[in-house]
């Protein structure tokens, strides 16, 4: 079971043939958990965010792999020329917060970029739905739950091609997918946030996207016809099928004839 066509690519290169025995499924979110979403500005009241700014949502681990090495000096880039954007940093500490903190100190950013720890629950939730711009641009995802959760929200989202199906959200027109550089970050940044129309369209056609394929029932559905399909074919093949142990029964001691 691999989540993502990359991981299936990985293995044929590792196994030098295509094997057979392999399926591609990815992770899966509730989307109804997203359906109904705190009202409008309950996460800037929270953390009194300015109401005329733009807010672009950094929401993953603090950690190099995260692209915040290319997403902290294009956001600099993008303030340069504009003052309608605020960036905002959510995640726990993974060995890069020292140098976030040193960079919007070294450069006066205090105004435009805030760290507001982990955020769980309804405070995330609020975050997503107050966030004009999700922004990711990873070095390497299995298959991101937060940009799933981002897309679920309905909240524009800019993300690297290496978030596990940036091929897929590319074809769809589900997300603005950059390269790994400084440059193509902040060209996203700068499309999303100048551009209503073009925010509003990848958010309708992300929204319709995990729906239909990254909902955790559709996916759990996915996975369950698989496993029906290899019980079925192990009884077609004439070998024993063993039943599945249920809770609170004893197992027979195969020993015991």
């Amino acid at each position: 079971h691999l989540i993502n066509p990359d991981e299936k690519d990985d293995l044929l290169r590792h196994l030098g043939y295509h094997h057979p025995r392999t399926i591609v499924i990815p992770n899966g979110v509730r989307v109804s958990d997203f359906a109904h979403l705190p009202p409008a500005g309950t996460f800037r009241r929270a953390f009194s965010l300015p109401e005329e700014k733009k807010l672009v949502l950094f929401l993953s681990r603090l950690n190099r792999k995260k692209g915040l090495d290319l997403l902290l000096p294009a956001f600099k880039q993008y303030c340069d020329e504009n003052l309608d954007a605020l960036l905002i940093i959510a995640g726990p500490d993974d060995g890069y917060e020292a140098q976030v903190r040193a960079f919007v100190a070294e450069h006066a950013l205090t105004d435009s970029i805030r760290l507001v720890g982990m955020l769980t629950g309804d405070i995330k939730r609020a975050a997503l739905a107050d966030a004009d711009v999700f922004v990711l641009p990873s070095y390497s995802e299995g298959l991101s739950i937060a940009v799933l959760e981002a897309m679920a929200a309905g909240t524009p989202i800019l993300v690297s091609d290496r978030v596990g199906f940036g091929d897929v959200l590319r074809q769809r027109q589900a997300a603005y997918t950059v390269e790994l550089t400084v440059d193509s970050v902040r060209a996203g940044l700068a499309a999303l946030l100048q551009s209503d129309y073009l925010r509003e369209q990848l958010a309708a056609n992300a929204r319709r996207l995990v729906g239909e394929a990254y909902d955790i029932d559709v996916v759990a559905g996915r996975m369950l016809a698989e496993y029906s399909m290899i019980i079925r074919s192990k009884g077609n093949s004439g070998l024993p099928v063993t039943e599945p142990h249920k809770p609170g029964t004893q197992q027979p001691d195969p020993t015991i004839r």
